[in-house]
């Protein structure tokens, strides 16, 4: 584990005070734990290196703030939060650890954590009830390779396009909960979704990218497209598969529609709509389950 040292923030909320810790401001190969009530202040520490950086169930401070998250460098990040405490703001670059691991826990609700930088994998815990931000602004972007989604209470929230970027090959699994997506995956990337709760809101095409809905209790809420008259395969999806749950746009108020490759081996894919004018761009295979057919469209392609 290398060398432990503990927050006690005992003379100030500096994280370069020595003073502040129980055995010295974190090393490159060592482990900090944050505990106690006082807040750390962001920006970057004269020594941003730590291999872990644990936040601990009982802490009730905040880590940095609004614009000022706390930059860090480290291979291990997990937040085990219970408490009402203040939200934690966090930044992970650098390039001593260049595969970085983040855990989300706990029951603290409301906004409990803000991430940015390089994120290999984030995993949400199943037992998380706050809302996770995917970064912390435009020039602290969340950059994220691998995702899982267990929390069956909480919130992953990646609805600013400008503060989220999915890299190619994103890989995304989704067991509960809710997510929130501003833009897309990413080139070719993929959303497995066996539960919870996906809200499209908006989406921009690119090349490969995947949604599959496999599980019973799986929902996906379809409100992106284009406000005008931009053609409909500027906001598309590539590919949508179902094997079950539901895929719908019956709340989607744009003015256009439009979605790439359906292929249907059940659930119900519902592209009803007061609304929108909605188009299957390329093939609508179904096999199996439960269609309901756009209200003011004609569909240019035919279920097999």
């Amino acid at each position: 584990m290398g060398v432990s040292t503990t927050w006690t923030g005992s003379l100030s909320s500096s994280y370069n005070t020595s003073g502040n810790w129980t055995n010295g401001v974190p090393v490159a190969t060592g482990t900090a734990v944050i505990d106690g009530s006082v807040s750390i202040t962001g920006g970057v520490p004269s020594q941003p290196d730590v291999q872990r950086f644990y936040v601990a169930r009982t802490y009730t401070g905040a880590i940095g703030s609004v614009g000022t998250p706390l930059e860090l460098d480290c291979s291990e990040l997990s937040v085990d939060n219970n408490t009402s405490g203040s939200t934690h703001y966090i930044h992970l670059d650098g390039a001593t650890y260049a595969s970085k691991t983040v855990m989300v826990d706990g029951l603290k609700t409301g906004n409990a954590l803000y991430l940015s930088g390089d994120l290999d994998l984030v995993i949400v815990e199943s037992t998380f009830l706050g809302t996770v931000h995917l970064g912390n602004s435009a020039s602290k972007v969340a950059t994220v390779n691998d995702m899982t989604i267990m929390t069956s209470a909480g919130t992953v929230d990646a609805s600013v396009p400008a503060n989220v970027a999915f890299v190619t090959g994103a890989v995304l699994y989704m067991t509960a909960g809710t997510f929130n997506i501003g833009e897309n995956f990413g080139t070719n990337g993929t959303l497995t979704l066996t539960g919870g709760t996906v809200n499209v809101n908006e989406w921009t095409a690119t090349t490969g990218d995947s949604l599959v809905v496999s599980g019973t209790g799986a929902t996906v809420n379809w409100n992106a497209g284009s406000t005008g008259l931009t053609p409909s395969s500027v906001n598309t999806v590539n590919t949508l598969t179902m094997v079950n749950g539901t895929f719908t746009t019956v709340s989607n108020e744009k003015a256009y529609v439009g979605l790439g490759t359906i292929t249907q081996y059940g659930g119900t894919v519902n592209l009803q709509s007061p609304f929108p004018n909605i188009e299957i761009n390329t093939a609508f295979n179904s096999y199996a389950g439960s269609f309901n057919a756009p209200k003011q469209s004609v569909l240019t392609t035919t279920a097999k």
